[in-house]
């Protein structure tokens, strides 16, 4: 009877995961207007919020409220922090994210991976198909310079490769080293794919070398990483830490002449943290920002994005928050290697260097992995959740 209840609580999970998140896809990524698409969202959103809540009432109601006090008061406080920083941001996207997040620790990772991979890959699947058969409209993108880039039916020109970067990720994590070659070469010819429909090469070269690691591992069969070296296993750990400060250092402490050169190469990116910092300021609890970005398809003159998580993170909600998601992070990496998961670490590193130069870290839409955050504040004891 009681495991009857537990599966009923879990595949509820699932499917709510995976309704909010293949129309939070919908709304933020793809080229379609949707009739009442904004009262559509809000009322995705309070349905993951109340969702959630009812998830874990039937969690605690489970554990017979036997919770351990230091796990409560964390997780009041860090719902308390939540709460206040709602004045910074859309406030039911923002809930409804962190009540997933909170929550999600008392799931199995792989299903939470496996209902990902199904949302995800249908959308990327019809959505890019839709495009070619001209039901979809191209986003037609034009930079300062006027190049023009296609977005595959997306209403931006990174979207599609985003996607497939976290897909990518996700997929070799589920499969782990059941992974076949056939798959591993499928990966890369859809990533090489959107690389030359869309031309974005951030994602396309991070997740070219998650393939070429899984391929590597899988031909000389688990030996190509060890997590026992220790210097590898330190930077695996604290990756997203050594990232943030490695931001910071090229964003403001080097000669200017390579600023500029590395500011190129990123596209502009490293000039708009520098710029943000110095406009808005970083404060304890962040504030409420307005960005510049686009005008009737081209880049405003005062186009002002930061598209780097960890600084946008620290501009809009402040250090304190930020300072929390790192530790948590850090907590996340310290498991998988604890847990031996290969996958699963190089996939976290990975995602803290794209994070650098992209903003998807907090988006469970686009990101699965932002999910393992909940391990630490989980009722249920899972065993190895990762």
């Amino acid at each position: 009877m009681i495991e009857e209840k537990n599966e009923k609580i879990d595949k509820y999970f699932y499917t709510v995961y995976f309704i909010w998140g293949i129309w939070s896809q919908i709304n933020n990524s793809v080229n379609v207007r949707i009739p009442f698409q904004s009262a559509i969202s809000s009322i995705a959103n309070v349905f993951m919020i109340v969702s959630m809540f009812f998830c874990l009432l039937f969690l605690l109601i489970e554990s017979n409220f036997r919770v351990p006090i230091d796990k409560v008061i964390c997780l009041v406080l860090f719902v308390f922090l939540i709460l206040i920083l709602t004045k910074n941001q859309s406030p039911l996207t923002f809930l409804a994210t962190f009540s997933l997040i909170i929550v999600a620790g008392n799931f199995n990772f792989n299903n939470i991976l496996k209902t990902y991979l199904h949302f995800t890959g249908l959308l990327l699947l019809l959505v890019i198909s839709l495009y070619y058969l001209g039901k979809i409209p191209p986003a037609m993108i034009a930079g300062l310079n006027l190049r023009m880039r296609t977005s595959l039916g997306f209403s931006y020109y990174t979207y599609a490769s985003q996607l497939l970067f976290y897909f990518t990720l996700a997929y070799g994590v589920y499969k782990n080293r059941t992974i076949t070659y056939w798959e591993i070469a499928l990966l890369e010819l859809a990533n090489l794919f959107v690389f030359y429909s869309t031309n974005t090469r951030n994602p396309f070269t991070l997740s070219t070398f998650f393939i070429i690691c899984i391929f590597i591992n899988k031909l000389v069969k688990d030996k190509f990483f060890s997590l026992e070296l220790k210097p590898l296993k330190y930077i695996f750990m604290f990756i997203f830490p050594i990232c943030f400060v490695s931001l910071v250092i090229i964003t403001f402490y080097i000669s200017a002449n390579k600023f500029e050169e590395y500011n190129t190469l990123l596209s502009g990116r490293l000039w708009l943290n520098r710029l943000g910092i110095e406009r808005w300021g970083i404060h304890v609890l962040g504030q409420k920002i307005a960005f510049n970005t686009f005008s009737n398809g081209v880049v405003s003159n005062n186009y002002d994005f930061i598209d780097s998580s960890y600084f946008q993170m620290l501009l809009v909600n402040g250090w304190l928050f930020f300072g929390i998601i790192l530790i948590l992070f850090t907590q996340v990496c310290r498991e998988a290697i604890k847990q031996k998961n290969i996958f699963l670490s190089i996939a976290l590193c990975l995602i803290a260097i794209h994070s650098m130069f992209d903003p998807q870290l907090l988006m469970p839409w686009y990101s699965p992995f932002c999910l393992l955050l909940g391990n630490t504040f989980a009722i249920r004891k899972l065993g190895n959740n990762l």
